[in-house]
């Protein structure tokens, strides 16, 4: 059969959850293909391609583009059959009765995809199928998850690679495991476990062999200058997984990388082995400086001293460190806010994001914020990005506009401290590109000289300017409109 995988890039880190799809999807024996709408004609991708089916898999913010897409598709040809996997749909099972959608993956998808290629294939029924709900069945028992990850096929790189500018940007992302063992209630950690009582308590890991050996592959066929792991947590002890890597990898690989963590796991022996591995930075976000926000309604259950500690700690050994904070938060004020930035410069960080907060579905603050009337769940009118206007309804319009400024001003405090004082006079001011505009350059700066070694012709610089430029107008000051980005090309 063919597969259609149709995927919107805004950033230019590939979508490894469906490069691992395709994979499975090649290895039963069926074809796959790309569409990636910002940079490809969708319709005459469909119209040249035919696919039998066409798959998606969405985060709630974006999944309205994908069910506008999925219209348009169903208009060419209304007997392909469409899947939509990935956060939104596993957390909010009801989008299966929206856009015209034949199916929905909850949990974990490479089972499935296999069976429901079969079924189609042999015109079997699809209803019935661990893990897929279809608009006539209802949410029902998931297969296990799969314990021994070597056992899944590595991501059909190619697949994103081969056919789209990622190929050619020498950072490329990685992952090293699945799951996550905190309660953090902004995320969906603790409801993904939740779907699966016992099983998702624990980080399962791939081997170290199969890392290197998705790097390597990477390495021989893409530019590659900076490997970024995009795990939830990249280790959370110093064990034989880490010790292994940590040998291995600065003689298989010997390439920089960027790590994400939490500031309460890191201690002194975990930052020696990372430095000594070939680590360049390390990501711990703060979320909030309050310690009510942060420890009671955010369950970061880590003390302020500890977030200090740890970022210092990685000064210490030369490691760059770039953080996260929430801001607009429900209940939370505009001091708070302040206070995440100046513990930020605290901290010392070589760069930060502020980032308006969203309730997403299935999140125990997501859940929490609906049930008191601050958000009316309306994900079609939801931001792709969280970095653009809050969507609660509890904040003035006043108090969004200085939460904008924030979130592209307080990233450049973090680079000029000495702009700090005169931050809150911006804020107030109404919210205008040319912030944006500095933001990205300070941006620009850090991050291409500290955070990622990004090795370039000064002509793919410039392409890359000028596409994450494009990419920053659109988290920060456009409206992210269906019908306007979505709409066929003359």
């Amino acid at each position: 059969m063919k597969v259609l995988f149709v995927f919107k890039s805004e950033n230019f880190v590939a979508p490894l959850g469906l490069c691992t799809i395709a994979a499975v999807v090649r290895a039963a024996g069926h074809e796959a293909q790309l569409c990636e709408v910002n940079s490809m004609d969708l319709r005459e991708t469909v119209l040249r391609v035919t696919p039998e089916v066409v798959a998606y898999s969405a985060l709630t913010g974006e999944a309205k583009h994908y069910l506008a897409i999925n219209r348009t598709i169903k208009e060419l040809h209304p007997s392909t059959f469409s899947i939509m996997g990935g956060p939104h749909p596993t957390f909010h099972p009801e989008v299966v009765h929206e856009g015209r959608l034949d199916a929905i993956c909850r949990g974990e998808g490479e089972g499935a995809m296999t069976d429901l290629l079969a079924a189609l294939a042999s015109g079997a029924p699809v209803a019935g199928i661990p893990n897929l709900v279809t608009p006539d069945t209802q949410p029902g028992p998931l297969r296990p998850l799969v314990q021994e990850l070597d056992r899944v096929p590595s991501p059909d790189f190619a697949l994103v690679y081969d056919g789209t500018a990622m190929g050619r940007y020498p950072l490329k992302s990685f992952m090293t495991s699945r799951g996550c063992p905190f309660d953090c209630t902004y995320c969906f950690n603790h409801a993904w476990r939740a779907l699966y009582p016992g099983e998702g308590t624990r980080i399962r890991r791939f081997s170290v062999d199969r890392v290197l050996a998705d790097i390597d592959q990477v390495r021989r066929r893409w530019p590659l200058s900076c490997v970024k792991f995009y795990d939830d947590i990249f280790a959370l002890r110093v064990d034989a997984w880490l010790e292994e890597f940590a040998t291995r990898y600065p003689r298989e690989i010997g390439l920089p990388f960027f790590v994400l963590t939490r500031a309460d796991l890191l201690d002194e022996a975990m930052v020696k082995l990372l430095k000594a591995a070939g680590c360049r930075t390390v990501s711990m976000s703060i979320e909030a400086a309050n310690p009510q926000l942060r420890e009671k309604v955010l369950r970061r259950r880590m003390d302020e001293q500890a977030l200090v500690r740890a970022h210092l700690l990685c000064e210490r050994y030369g490691l760059y460190t770039f953080t996260n904070c929430i801001i607009g938060l429900p209940d939370s004020t505009l001091e708070d806010d302040l206070a995440s930035l100046d513990l930020s410069l605290r901290c010392k960080v070589d760069w930060a994001e502020f980032l308006t907060y969203h309730p997403y579905p299935g999140t125990v603050l997501g859940d929490e914020t609906l049930r008191r009337g601050l958000y009316d769940q309306d994900y079609a009118r939801m931001h792709t990005s969280y970095q653009h206007s809050s969507p609660l309804n509890c904040f003035t319009s006043q108090h969004k506009n200085r939460l904008r400024n924030l979130a592209v001003l307080g990233p450049v405090v973090v680079v000029l401290p000495i702009l700090r004082p005169v931050l809150p006079y911006f804020l107030g001011l109404r919210h205008r590109a040319w912030s944006t505009v500095l933001y990205y350059f300070a941006k620009m700066f850090v991050l291409r000289r500290k955070i990622y070694v990004t090795k370039t012709s000064w002509l793919q610089s410039l392409l890359i300017f000028w596409r994450s430029l494009r990419q920053e107008f659109f988290r920060h000051e456009r409206r992210d409109d269906v019908a306007e980005r979505n709409k066929p090309k003359q």
